[in-house]
């Protein structure tokens, strides 16, 4: 059985709403996953994503992970798009197993991508990664 995500995105939409994954809309139900859901959501009501976070809950408090967004208070470059998904590595599937598994949010831009991957076993542990786009 592959571990429950701690890590959570919520995104910010252009119409003002403020979406949470597994909540609402985007509630997981066997169908869709929320970030699909969100995919036809937007595409539905001709909206985008103007934000997104990845918050987590842990034994010391909640984290909280933020791309720039348009609203961006250290003034950074606003991001075309966004993305989100989960990696594994490792045997997940073995009980005990060792593995790693990561949430990642990225905001797009012209040329490249900066990447947020946050780990689900230890949501205090973060990097950021910079992807250059192919021409």
């Amino acid at each position: 059985m592959l571990p429950v995500e701690k890590v959570k995105f919520v995104v910010g939409l252009s119409n003002g709403e403020i979406l949470t994954e597994g909540k609402g809309i985007l509630e997981k139900d066997g169908t869709l996953s929320p970030w699909h859901k969100l995919q036809a959501y937007l595409k539905d009501n001709d909206l985008e994503i103007r934000s997104m976070s990845l918050y987590s809950k842990t034994k010391i408090g909640n984290r909280h992970y933020h791309l720039p967004n348009e609203n961006n208070k250290f003034k950074g470059e606003v991001p075309k798009a966004y993305n989100c998904f989960r990696r594994y590595s490792g045997d997940v599937l073995v009980n005990n197993a060792r593995y790693e598994h990561y949430t990642v949010m990225e905001a797009i831009y012209d040329d490249y991508k900066v990447q947020l991957w946050v780990s689900e076993t230890d949501p205090d542990k973060c990097w950021v990664n910079l992807v250059k786009l192919e021409e």
